[in-house]
């Protein structure tokens, strides 16, 4: 956002009072619109708000429905939701359809006036890396190799974990598959895919990625997200459209139990199912910040009892014999090793 120019803000409460206090606060800083109903505002949206302030409880549409539609609207508009009685559901089916936050009333100004600005701040590193992802799909097309590189680069700067593991998981997938007799022409576009199957995670904040311990319900939902993030960001690129299955559904489960869809069985397009497995495999076997790494021989081995659950049990009855494989002849460790 220029510095020059007032960020728009729509507070929308059918509470005058609620509506006013806001705007109280908030006119010094910002240019701000104040609305009753949700109707309203949808009416309105030409005049393009940075920021909405909702009710959660309103008397026309329900403050949830609103959020859902705004997000479908224009997802870079953030969000906050304002509540005088906050649930853990609530909260959390907020945060799930793209809130930024929520308030409680009753609200401090200090309070309004942090969650105002942390939300515009957020707003404009989106933008800013949209913008960036722009530039870097039209690189993409014009030199592949080098731009391939840069977009890895941008992942370890945020998270070198992710960045060593596309690595690991592309070599080990043209290995296996080269094995079990794909098509050399599939597997340089899955190899080109898998050594980005990640790059969504440049959209997930950095102490998300990096979390010592378990997630939160709400981070987890914000994780989940890193499939589409990468898949919209590599869509529009020719090269790398065969394979964008791979991006969008690696964390399917053949259950059902998976995300991004919980698709089931055989529905989970065979690219996806089968880095599935060699995905799970290099995640298992690699030390992490919230958990220890375990060894080549027990992550085959929950592999294995994974068979019908996680995992489609015909690959992993193709894959395990090559696994073995490469197990004694060191192949495993040495992937590991030069990490």
């Amino acid at each position: 956002m220029e510095n020059n120019k007032k960020a728009t803000i729509f507070v929308v409460d059918d509470e005058i009072s609620v509506q006013e206090s806001v705007r109280m606060v908030l006119k010094d800083k910002y240019q701000i619109f104040t609305f009753s109903s949700p109707e309203e505002v949808l009416t309105d949206l030409p005049l393009k708000p940075d920021l909405i302030f909702t009710d959660i409880r309103m008397l026309s549409m329900d403050g949830l429905e609103f959020l859902e539609k705004i997000k479908k609207l224009n997802p870079q508009i953030e969000v906050i939701m304002i509540t005088a009685y906050p649930d853990f559901s609530s909260t959390l089916q907020a945060l799930r359809y793209g809130a930024f936050d929520y308030i409680v009333k009753p609200f401090g100004k200090d309070q309004l006036l942090e969650a105002a600005e942390k939300a515009l701040q957020k707003r404009s590193q989106i933008i800013e890396s949209i913008r960036m992802i722009k530039d870097l799909q039209g690189a993409i097309e014009s030199n592949y190799e080098a731009t391939t590189r840069a977009l890895v680069l941008a992942v370890d700067a945020k998270d070198s974990y992710t960045a060593e593991h596309s690595r690991r998981t592309s070599e080990l997938l043209v290995r296996l598959g080269k094995r079990i007799g794909i098509l050399p022409s599939k597997l340089i576009i899955y190899r080109r895919v898998t050594e980005l199957h990640d790059i969504g995670k440049i959209g997930i904040e950095e102490k998300i990625l990096r979390k010592p311990g378990p997630l939160a319900p709400f981070e987890f939902q914000k994780i989940k997200q890193h499939p589409l993030i990468g898949y919209q960001i590599l869509r529009p690129t020719t090269f790398f459209r065969e394979g964008l299955d791979i991006v969008l559904y690696h964390h399917e489960r053949y259950d059902g139990g998976g995300y991004l869809e919980g698709l089931k069985g055989k529905k989970i397009p065979f690219p996806a199912r089968l880095f599935a497995i060699i995905d799970a495999y290099d995640a298992m076997t690699t030390e992490r910040c919230y958990r220890s790494k375990i060894s080549p021989e027990k992550a085959i081995e929950k592999i294995v009892r994974e068979k019908g659950k996680q995992f489609d049990p015909s690959l992993v009855d193709l894959l395990i014999p090559h696994f073995l494989r490469f197990k004694e002849e060191g192949y495993l460790y040495r992937l590991q090793k030069n990490s």
